[in-house]
């Protein structure tokens, strides 16, 4: 259309000017008009000269939404906008291209959205399916060992006394050790799947360390360890006080039962606008530094024989982990430069906040 114009523009110009020669040698009109005649040609030189930049900006508008809309039907990733003319053309153009790129992002984020919940929800079958792979392998043992107590006592009536009183207590550990697991599995499911369930409330932590000191000062003395408590008296936070003394409890079960230390520390080290930071620690063995970073996975055992014999389930210190996820905390592992194991993690004061 440009070239079209600028092709008849000089046609245009040549005639007027022919014309114009014309009359004036034939004296059909007077001097006043042939000057009207060249402003009449002046005036739509300029008009035709406007109307040229109209349509030059109007082609490359034109062009950059042809282009634009090349990419698209080819699939081609539409990251930045077309400079468009700054008219009113150009305006609707870089609005609607605009609006394109926005609707491309949002499909984008829902196709992730929507990959990461796929991933979610197969994560959540896989650990589902391991962990119930690993709770029928758990409770084979104690099983079995009842199973074979019973069967050898109701196969020897004449069984003495004390022999049929120890495979009835032996028989008896191991079902505490089966209602452990049991509720071991009954928490750790409810914290996937229902962690609505859980109840929030103000609770102390110095309250509930203190009533933990004074229960592990009641056990016998082959189990019994020095408590070292370093924490204000008042350290209140909002959680669910049975998900809080589990965290507690289970870290200090842990040193109690394989530690082989004399001491536990339990302390708060910082304080920040929204969290508490704890260490909960022991002066014991340790251990070997390939095994921290699965301390917290379900079912794993550091010594797997030690552990079955201290009628652990190997869940204790997943539901640490997740009860402190579920507190907006964080928690990690290390050994103690003195020796021993030390665990150091975090509280929200508010976890309904997070």
């Amino acid at each position: 259309m440009l070239r079209a114009l600028l092709v008849v523009v000089p046609v245009l110009v040549a005639i007027f000017v022919v014309v114009d020669m014309r009359i004036d040698r034939l004296h059909f009109v007077e001097m006043g008009d042939s000057f009207l005649l060249w402003g009449v040609i002046v005036t739509l030189l300029l008009v035709l000269a406007i109307f040229a930049v109209i349509l030059q900006r109007l082609n490359r508008n034109i062009k950059h939404l042809r282009r634009f809309v090349r990419d698209v039907d080819e699939g081609r990733q539409i990251e930045a906008l077309p400079k468009f003319a700054d008219d009113e053309l150009g305006k609707m153009s870089h609005h609607m291209v605009n609006l394109y790129l926005r609707l491309q992002k949002t499909t984008e984020d829902l196709e992730q959205e929507h990959a990461m919940a796929l991933h979610q929800e197969q994560e959540k079958i896989r650990i589902k399916r391991q962990l119930t792979n690993n709770i029928n392998h758990e409770l084979k043992t104690p099983v079995s060992s009842i199973r074979g107590y019973l069967e050898t006592i109701l196969a020897n009536p004449t069984m003495d006394e004390q022999t049929r009183v120890s495979f009835l207590q032996k028989s008896y550990k191991q079902c505490e050790r089966l209602q452990t697991l049991l509720r071991d599995v009954s928490t750790i499911t409810r914290m996937d799947e229902a962690r609505e369930m859980f109840s929030r409330e103000e609770v102390n932590l110095r309250r509930v360390v203190d009533d933990l000191a004074a229960d592990i000062a009641l056990l016998p003395i082959d189990r019994r360890m020095r408590v070292n408590i370093s924490m204000p008296e008042s350290v209140v936070v909002v959680g669910n006080a049975s998900l809080l003394t589990s965290v507690f409890r289970n870290l200090t079960d842990n040193a109690i039962a394989y530690s082989g230390g004399r001491d536990i520390y339990i302390s708060m080290t910082a304080e920040s606008e929204t969290h508490y930071h704890f260490q909960v620690a022991d002066n014991g063995i340790g251990v070997e530094d390939v095994h921290l970073a699965h301390l917290f996975e379900r079912f794993y055992r550091v010594d797997k024989g030690r552990s079955r014999k201290e009628g652990g389930t190997g869940l204790g210190l997943a539901i640490v982990k997740n009860a402190v996820l579920f507190h907006g905390g964080e928690i990690e592992a290390r050994n103690r430069r003195e020796g021993g194991l030390q665990f150091l993690f975090s509280i929200a004061k508010n976890s309904q906040k997070d």
